[in-house]
């Protein structure tokens, strides 16, 4: 089995809504409608963003059993970028400033920019980057493991057009009120504000230990 992609962080997100069993296979369908697209041979500047799974980084597959992790689905995006090199770029234009004898004008970069587009980016392979989700369909929540703003948005976008379900990223509130505790204890999270650490009076506990507090506390 394929080993899932960490990228140091982890973003988690919740839903409303009715989302397909991933055991079923409208959930494969709507992941198969969203599959990645290569852009290899593309000869243009370009990104492309797609389901796959770990066991088919292509995204022509999307079987239940390769989506199991267990207690939860292990979703896999992939995000192809195929940009011009830019170390290329400045070489011809170098080139061509030293032949004509001056600099180029902002209309002849930009046909330079083109020209070389045109030759050189269906010989450029675009940069791959994998990204890994867990996802808890019973809990209505999953977990992005990356942070970058770039990444969560694609995310956010992907997940939307595949099931038109907006997510919406978890905090420390709604993460406590999403727990098992009573009514009463969730009324009470509403109520919480910071307060001095006791060993560092200068410095301010964070919504996530006064939330960690009361569930331990309460246990």
């Amino acid at each position: 089995m394929a080993a899932l992609r960490r990228s140091g962080g982890v973003v988690v997100f919740f839903w409303q809504g009715k989302l397909p069993d991933p055991r079923d296979a409208a959930f494969s369908e709507a992941l198969g409608q969203r599959r990645f697209r290569t852009i290899e041979n593309a000869a243009s500047e370009e990104t492309s963003v797609g389901w796959v799974t770990q066991v088919d980084p292509t995204g022509d597959s999307f079987a239940p059993e390769d989506l199991d992790a267990g207690t939860g689905s292990w979703l896999r995006m992939r995000v192809d970028k195929k940009t011009l090199p830019r170390k290329w770029l400045a070489i011809h234009r170098d080139v061509a400033e030293k032949a004509k004898g001056k600099k180029l004008s902002a209309r002849e970069r930009r046909e330079l920019k083109d020209e070389m587009a045109e030759k050189l980016l269906p010989r450029v392979l675009p940069t791959v980057n994998l990204v890994d989700v867990i996802l808890f369909h019973d809990r209505k929540t999953l977990m992005l493991f990356a942070t970058g703003k770039s990444v969560r948005e694609q995310f956010s976008k992907l997940f939307f057009e595949t099931f038109a379900i907006p997510l919406e990223r978890s905090d420390p509130l709604s993460l406590g009120h999403q727990s098992s505790i009573d009514r009463e204890l969730k009324a009470s999270l509403d109520r919480l504000e910071p307060v001095r650490s006791e060993e560092h009076t200068s410095e301010l506990q964070s919504p996530c230990n006064l939330v960690c507090r009361l569930l331990l506390e309460k246990k």
